[in-house]
């Protein structure tokens, strides 16, 4: 019961973060700090509560997930934003490290597909691309 109460809460979460993350960046292509904060603390809490012994799983998910947010941040000279960091923090938090990769290769795929333009033209909102990548892995996640 608490398996799947803790499956509840953490896909309400998701949804809850990802649609107002995704609205505030394709509005104002900005997301406020503390929103992200809020989202990473409230996904903390959630696994403080129901997954106790799991928590440093998702912890170096989350960490594993930042650090390659950056890391692509770097390269492409901040092309992709801070609030994208964030929100890689926020991804990691709720999938194992096997499903890092899936995540990713969605979010990618998925932008390069519905933008269609050449990297460096025009900046777009990444964060919409990120939450379905993040409801889509954490879905299956939870079949397999």
């Amino acid at each position: 019961m608490i398996s799947s109460l803790h499956l509840i809460v953490s896909f309400l979460i998701i949804l809850i973060f990802s649609l107002i993350l995704s609205i505030q960046d394709i509005k104002h292509m900005e997301v406020g700090i503390y929103i992200q904060w809020t989202s990473v603390y409230a996904a903390l809490l959630c696994h403080i509560v129901f997954a106790r012994e799991n928590i440093w799983l998702y912890i170096i998910s989350s960490m594993i997930m930042g650090a390659i947010a950056f890391f692509i941040r770097k390269i492409t000279k901040n092309k992709l934003g801070p609030a994208d960091v964030w929100f890689a923090f926020f991804q990691g938090l709720f999938l194992r490290p096997f499903f890092l990769p899936f995540c990713i290769l969605i979010q990618a795929l998925s932008a390069l597909i519905i933008e269609n333009k050449k990297f460096g033209r025009k900046p777009f909102p990444f964060i919409p691309y990120m939450s379905a990548s993040l409801i889509i892995s954490f879905l299956l996640q939870t079949l397999i």
